[in-house]
C-alpha cells in the first residue's frame, strides 16, 4: 500500500467528486459497452470518449491476454496444414514412383507398411488430433515422422543410390523454417546417422579387396557431398530462422509501444490490466486507474507549432513516468491523453499520486526556444472495489471522472463518485514535492 506520508501534495485545485450520471443502469455487456439496455441513442460525451473509441464494442475481458502468443499458434497452424499436405503428397509420389520399372523396392511389403503406418498417423493428426493443430509439439512430431518415413524409402529404393534421397533436403528445409534452429540442428545429425547407417547396409559402398576401395571412395563420394550441403542447409535455414526471430521481437516491441514516448500502449496496457485484474480477484485487493489528459496542447500548438506540442507530450510522459512506482504501469492513450494502472492502490492513494504527478508538471515548466511554456493536465480516478467489480466499467468511470476535471475548470484531480457524496482531500499536511528542473528543447531535438 502507498504511504500517505510522504507521498501527499497540497490540495491546491481541491480534490472533487463526479456526480454520476441519473440515467446510468447497470453494469453493461458485450458490444453494447457504452451503449445502454434498448435502443437509446449514444449520448455526445461517448461518442467523444477516447475509451470509447479505443475499445469499439470490445470489453476488456475479451482482448486476448497475449495477441503476440496467439498469433504464432495460428502460425503454427498454418504450417501444420501445410505439413499436412506434404504427408499426403509424399505417399502418394510414394505409391507412383514404386510402380515405375526403373524403381527397385528391396521389400515390397515393408515399405508397403510403412507407407500405410504413415497414411494413418497422417490422417490421425490431420483430423482426429484437430484441436492439438495450432500447438509446438503436433508440429515437430509430424515433421519427424516425415523424415523417418523417408529414410524408410531410402533404405527400400537403393541405400545411396535412392533417387529419394534429396528428400532429406525437404526435411531439414521445413524444420528450421516452422521449428528453429536447435531442431534443424537435430534432423541434420539424425540425418547424419541415417545415412551412416545405410552406407553400412549398403553393399557397393564397402568390399573386402584393396582394388575396390579406390571404387568404394567415388561411390561414397556423392552421399559425402550430399551429406556436406545437408549441414550446410542446416546451417543456413538455422540463420535464416534467427533472423526471422529477431525481426519478429522487433515488430512485437513496436506494437507495445508508443514511438514517441516509449511508454506502453494502450493494447498492451489493456492486457497488463487484465491479467492484474485477475489477480486480484484472486487475492481480494484492489487496484486504481487514472486518466490523464493535457489541458495545454491546443494552446501550444496554435502558438508555436505541432513540433512544440510534442515536445509537450514527450515532456508529461517523462515526469509522470519518473513519479510512479516499477508495478505501476503508464501507456499512451494518443494525442495528449495517458492511462495509469496503479495495483494494490485505494482511491485516497490514487488521488495523492495524481495530484503530485499534477503538481510535478504544473510546478516544471516546458522552456521551448527560449519560451517558457506552462503545462497543466487535469485527471479522472476511478478505483476497485469502490466503483465496481468490473473492469471496463471503472476504465469508464475514470473517464467520466476526467470530463467531471475538465468541467470543472481543468488542472485538477477527479474521484469517480458512485453516490454523490463530495469528499475533501487528505487532512494531514503533506511534504513538499521536489519538482524536476525544467526541461529546454530545441527543434532538432525530436
Amino acid at each position: 500500500m502507498r504511504s500517505t506520508s510522504t507521498d501527499q501534495e497540497p490540495a491546491r485545485t481541491g480534490m472533487t467528486e463526479a456526480r454520476p450520471d441519473t440515467e446510468e443502469k447497470s453494469a453493461l455487456s458485450g458490444k453494447d459497452l457504452f451503449v445502454k439496455a434498448g435502443a437509446e441513442r449514444v449520448s455526445s460525451y461517448e461518442k467523444s470518449s477516447p475509451i470509447y473509441s479505443l475499445l469499439s464494442g470490445q470489453r476488456v475481458g475479451q482482448i486476448p491476454i497475449d495477441e503476440h502468443k496467439e498469433i504464432d499458434r495460428e502460425e503454427r497452424g498454418s504450417h501444420q496444414k501445410m505439413l499436412s499436405g506434404i504427408q499426403f503428397f509424399l505417399l502418394g509420389l510414394t505409391f507412383l514412383s514404386t510402380q515405375l520399372p526403373c524403381v527397385h523396392v528391396f521389400q515390397p511389403w515393408l515399405l508397403n507398411s510403412a507407407m500405410a503406418v504413415f497414411g494413418i498417423f497422417s490422417l490421425t493428426a490431420r483430423f482426429a488430433w484437430r484441436r492439438y493443430h495450432r500447438e509446438l509439439w503436433h508440429l515437430a512430431m509430424n515433421s519427424w515422422a516425415i523424415l523417418l518415413f523417408t529414410a524408410v524409402l531410402i533404405w527400400q529404393t537403393g541405400f545411396l543410390s535412392s533417387p529419394f534421397q534429396s528428400l532429406f533436403f525437404l526435411s531439414i528445409m521445413l524444420t528450421g523454417t516452422m521449428l528453429g534452429s536447435k531442431t534443424a540442428y537435430q534432423q541434420a545429425g539424425a540425418v547424419t546417422v541415417c545415412m551412416l547407417l545405410l552406407a553400412a547396409a549398403d553393399r557397393n559402398a564397402f568390399s573386402g579387396s584393396l582394388a575396390a576401395l579406390k571404387v568404394d571412395a567415388e561411390y561414397l563420394s556423392g552421399p559425402l557431398i550430399r551429406l556436406s550441403l545437408i549441414w550446410l542447409l542446416a546451417w543456413a535455414v538455422s540463420l535464416a530462422a534467427a533472423e526471422s526471430e529477431v525481426t519478429k521481437e522487433k515488430i512485437r516491441q513496436l506494437s507495445r509501444t508508443d514511438q514517441l514516448t516509449g511508454l506502453w500502449n494502450m493494447k498492451m496496457l489493456l492486457i497488463f490490466m487484465q491479467r492484474e485484474y485477475q489477480r486480484t480477484l484472486t487475492r481480494s485487493g484492489k487496484f486504481s486507474v487514472l486518466m490523464i489528459d493535457a489541458d495545454s496542447l491546443k494552446a501550444v500548438n496554435d502558438m508555436f507549432g505541432h513540433h512544440a506540442g510534442t515536445m509537450l507530450i514527450v515532456f508529461i510522459s517523462e515526469t509522470m513516468r519518473s513519479g510512479l512506482r516499477e508495478e505501476d504501469m503508464l501507456a499512451r492513450f494518443g494525442g495528449d491523453e495517458f492511462v495509469a494502472f496503479l495495483p494494490e492502490t485505494s482511491c485516497q492513494d490514487a488521488w495523492l499520486v495524481a495530484e503530485r504527478l499534477r503538481r510535478r508538471i504544473e510546478d516544471a515548466p516546458l522552456v521551448y526556444e527560449g519560451h517558457s511554456v506552462r503545462i497543466t493536465v487535469s485527471c479522472g480516478i476511478a478505483c476497485f472495489p469502490d466503483h465496481g467489480d468490473d473492469l471496463t466499467e471503472i476504465m469508464k468511470k475514470a473517464d467520466r471522472a476526467l470530463y467531471q476535471s475538465k468541467d470543472l475548470g481543468k488542472n485538477r484531480c477527479t474521484i469517480f463518485s458512485v453516490n454523490g457524496r463530495h469528499e475533501n482531500g487528505p487532512a494531514a499536511e503533506p511534504e513538499p514535492v521536489n519538482s524536476p528542473e525544467p526541461q529546454s528543447f530545441r527543434a532538432g531535438d525530436l
